[in-house]
């Protein structure tokens, strides 16, 4: 019911700079709360971390005060009530319109809110996350107009209207429970002969000295070795396949003189392996795009990917997948090949900055386990469509492999982990993740968490998961409720600008005659 108090105060305002002024204090202030880990302020306090942060925390709540300001627009033009039955539809077309580009944040899509309470979000399968987001803002209009009708009649909820009201936000609100009694369980759990036993690798390894320490070839290919070492002490669990963060290998291993010795162990072992690792490509003069990086003092030029990389005992070749969607300025500034000149003067000197958009939407096949299954990096988990088009496509269970240790012990890495569990039932996969200094863990087709690790702790989990072959009705047809919600939206708000319209020519045309 957190956007009462808001539609409350809206009542009371009267211009659209008045509105805003109110607007962005509210959200700067929930921004705060719910972001306040993305500078670095209470871990490292990194200058280029502190500055990035410190403008996104800025400019959210511009893209918040857009949706609360639209829908003060459609009230003026066409009403309240039919305000209110857009601002649903309106709230959720920002959302989604939110997700595309290279500036896109959506960490705090509302319907993520709810991964907590997994009885209220198994109809994400059917809406995905914005049939949530939408749920809950509908919810608050409702609240919102018993509180107007019982201020009305002096706080008298027994009223006919009241009541009616009552009964519908209690309708709304076990809706989705009762739905989630209807979801056949057995379905997406039942066992079968082609289980895959899957372990995960928490190295606990200090992303900052990761990157700023040891540079040297002979000596990343020792932190290799040390997962290597990790992953050994895992067969005493039959695993069949071991998970490595983002950049565990911090260097192109399979171009290296290092891949043979890599080889062998995973041969000796019989485990496959799927590793974060950092791959590159160098062109020749004239062939590179613009936006591409320059070895310092040389011409050559080069684009470094966030990568990951799955080898298979005996089978002579890996797969790769070069991370397609890049956290804005920690990773790649936005549209970058628009305005390289901006490329050295806003690069973050701890080397992962201006990594290189990957273009192969890779579904990874297993071809000793006869499965196929997604891998994605960090940032690029919490895109829900994104997801849904790699398992449209194939995937049978999803991997997403993240370093959330940027940023200390801090809500970040638990919000990370929790978006995940949407992935899990929008899709009704299992999703393995792996990450650098937790939380790792698995989450089944429901959206439950197996074996969570603790923060900053170096752990080995296993777990055997099922790989599903049914795809749900998100998963084939992809952010369909939102395009629906933005057509009513457009729907409202050019009816809107239409009423407004109207009423000025109108208005011209009688003082027209009246001189």
């Amino acid at each position: 019911m957190a956007l009462v108090p808001l539609l409350i105060l809206l009542e009371r305002l009267d211009s659209y700079f008045q509105k805003f002024r109110f607007l962005y204090l509210t959200f700067f202030i929930a921004s705060c709360v719910a972001l306040y880990w993305v500078g670095g302020f209470t871990h490292m306090r990194d200058p280029y971390l502190m500055m990035a942060g410190g403008l996104l925390l800025l400019a959210e709540p511009v893209f918040f005060s857009l949706i609360m300001l639209t829908y003060s627009f459609i009230r003026r033009k066409l009403g309240l009530t039919i305000a209110l039955i857009a601002l649903p539809a309106v709230w959720v077309t920002w959302e989604w319109l939110y997700a595309y580009g290279q500036f896109s944040f959506p960490w705090l899509t509302l319907g993520d809110t709810q991964t907590y309470y997994l009885q209220k979000i198994q109809f994400a399968e059917i809406t995905g996350v914005y049939g949530i987001s939408l749920w809950i803002v509908i919810i608050n209009v409702l609240v919102f107009m018993l509180f107007l009708e019982a201020a009305k009649l002096g706080w008298k909820v027994t009223q006919r209207r009241s009541v009616l009201l009552i009964a519908a936000i209690a309708v709304l609100y076990i809706t989705p429970t009762v739905y989630s009694f209807t979801v056949n369980e057995n379905k997406f759990m039942r066992p079968s002969h082609n289980e895959v036993n899957i372990g995960i690798v928490q190295p606990n390894t200090d992303p900052w000295e990761k990157w700023t320490g040891e540079n040297s070839l002979e000596g990343r290919w020792n932190q290799v070795k040390q997962f290597l070492s990790m992953t050994n002490a895992q067969r005493k669990d039959s695993i069949q396949i071991s998970v490595w963060p983002e950049t565990a290998v911090l260097f192109n291993l399979p171009s290296s003189r290092y891949y043979n010795d890599f080889r062998s162990a995973i041969d000796s072992m019989n485990v496959s392996i799927i590793t974060g690792f950092v791959d590159y490509r160098f062109y020749e003069n004239g062939e590179a795009p613009v936006g591409s990086s320059v070895i310092p003092g040389t011409s050559v030029r080069y684009d470094s990917y966030n990568s990951i990389m799955f080898a298979e005992p005996r089978v002579p070749f890996v797969q790769k997948y070069a991370k397609m969607r890049l956290v804005p300025f920690a990773e790649r500034i936005p549209y970058a090949e628009k305005a390289p000149f901006l490329i050295e003067p806003l690069r973050w000197g701890v080397g992962i900055s201006n990594w290189g958009i990957g273009k192969d939407s890779t579904v990874f096949e297993d071809h000793l386990h006869n499965s196929k299954f997604l891998a994605m990096v960090c940032y690029e988990s919490i895109f829900p469509e994104f997801v849904s088009t790699f398992v449209k496509r194939g995937a049978q269970f999803l991997v997403f492999i993240t370093n959330d240790s940027w940023w200390g012990n801090t809500s970040g890495a638990r919000q990370h982990a929790q978006i995940a569990v949407l992935r899990a039932v929008e899709n009704r996969r299992w999703v393995v993740r792996c990450a650098n200094g937790g939380i790792s863990c698995f989450i089944d087709p429901m959206g439950r968490m197996y074996d969570n690790t603790a923060m900053y702790t170096q752990a080995s989990i296993v777990h055997r998961i099922e790989p599903r072959t049914e795809q749900t009705f998100y998963t084939r047809h992809g952010d369909w409720f939102a395009r629906v919600c933005a057509v009513l939206a457009l729907v409202a708000f050019v009816t809107a600008v239409a009423e407004g319209l109207w009423f000025k020519v109108k208005g011209s045309r009688v003082e027209g005659k009246t001189s």
